[in-house]
């Protein structure tokens, strides 16, 4: 008989692991962007399904591995202070005047914390290239689509179809972030520029709600980290930073220059007098907070007056006190310097992430919604699978003309492994 070569055994547990780990990352970065488009619970549903099927990949191929990321993760100082920070939030239910509600948001905060530590865990150390286009796919299925919506319903004069894919807007800008680093990490410049295109005329439909100011936020943090990576990171980080522990002086600092302009900034003017006045009548509440979820059932209920602040600034300080706000602060700044220290253009985008996500809750955009948290989430688990998905190896810069290499010496693909 002809000898047969001998072929690798078959391993149905990996191949069961690679196609899992693809439907949960696929779930989140191609079906959950386009789903949120007719769908206003498409992130709290999707975003929990595409995490859990990562980590039961994770637990097929590796589970010593995920174990042994999460306690990383969990151990690590920025890790402790989110969980601080979460329950600090949990504990804030003790005092709260609301408690049924403030537990349903304290789940949700807890559940998206949960989520990002056990999803970061659970991708692999290579991630495939072919799992890594989908974020771009994604996106860019889902603007054209908005687009396409947008302009049907603007020939119809329907509002109502617009006012349906306004969620799923929000989450297709916050989400091009993670696939413009993408495309731009690859050199694939013209299909960023076309999704930076799609993306742009989006947030000007969305212009009234500050989506498109967040996003020119995130444009000037973009091209400042491209300029200069280890100083913009580091100042946009402690700008941001230091806006949430200093937000109570902000009323104080920002009525005198908005005086100076009463046409159109009364309504402004009016919440920042409410801020100021909070913060002068109760500045012990400052310490511990009045509990979660009291600044949206209060005004409800008429306890704080229909002008006040919806902004995260003045609800982490009002809700959690110094505590809460000090733990927030310290998370943003350790996140956006890590997303700063990201290979290559990764580091630009995983900046302007955050400061357009930051820029959006500072201006009373969905703070702390479920379907906002689990959008994040998925966005950082987003930017943490690129950067596993880029090369580890560069080729040295030759200072002269040198022969063709030999054969056999090519650049190694990213993630082929996993």
């Amino acid at each position: 008989m002809p000898h047969r070569h001998a072929q690798a055994p078959l391993d149905p547990a990996a191949d069961a692991a690679l196609l899992l780990r693809r439907i949960g990352f696929g779930t989140l970065a191609l079906v959950l962007p386009i789903a949120s488009l007719v769908s206003r619970r498409a992130a709290v549903v999707l975003a929990p399904i595409g995490v859990v099927l990562l980590i039961i990949a994770a637990l097929i191929e590796d589970p010593g591995g995920f174990v042994s990321l999460l306690k990383r993760s969990l151990l690590s100082l920025p890790g402790m202070i989110l969980i601080g920070l979460a329950g600090w939030a949990v504990l804030s239910l003790v005092w709260s005047p609301f408690t049924a509600s403030a537990t349903e948001k304290a789940g949700n905060l807890v559940l998206a914390v949960v989520l990002g530590f056990c999803g970061n865990a659970a991708l692999p150390e290579r991630m495939r290239a072919s799992n890594l286009n989908l974020v771009a796919l994604g996106t860019g299925i889902a603007g054209a689509f908005a687009l396409a919506l947008l302009v049907v319903s603007a020939l119809r004069h329907a509002d109502t179809e617009v006012s349906s894919v306004e969620r799923g807007i929000s989450v297709i800008l916050i989400m091009a972030w993670p696939a413009l680093a993408w495309l731009l990490s690859r050199e694939r410049g013209l299909s960023a520029v076309g999704l930076a295109v799609v993306v742009g005329l989006l947030a000007l439909t969305r212009f009234e709600d500050g989506e498109a100011v967040a996003m020119i936020c995130g444009a000037i943090a973009f091209g400042a980290v491209s300029a200069n990576r280890e100083t913009a990171s580091r100042l946009i980080a402690a700008i941001i930073a230091g806006l949430m522990l200093i937000a109570p002086l902000l009323p104080f600092l920002l009525m005198p220059i908005v005086s100076r302009f009463p046409q159109g900034s009364s309504e402004f003017a009016q919440s920042l007098a409410i801020w100021a006045d909070v913060v002068s009548r109760e500045p012990f509440r400052l310490i511990t907070g009045n509990g979660l979820d009291t600044v949206l059932r209060g005004r409800m209920i008429g306890a704080l007056p229909q002008p006040t602040p919806t902004t995260l600034l003045f609800e982490t300080w009002y809700e959690l006190g110094i505590v809460g706000a000090a733990a927030a602060s310290f998370c943003l700044y350790f996140a956006i310097r890590a997303a700063g220290r990201m290979p290559g253009a990764l580091a630009a985008g995983g900046v302007a992430a955050f400061t357009t996500a930051f820029a959006l809750s500072a201006l009373g955009f969905a703070t702390l919604q479920p379907w906002w948290l689990m959008t994040l989430t998925s966005v950082v688990l987003m930017f943490g699978a690129i950067a596993r998905g880029q090369y580890r190896t560069d080729r040295p810069v030759a200072p002269l003309p040198l022969p063709l290499k030999p054969a056999g010496t090519s650049r190694p693909k990213a993630g082929g492994t996993a």
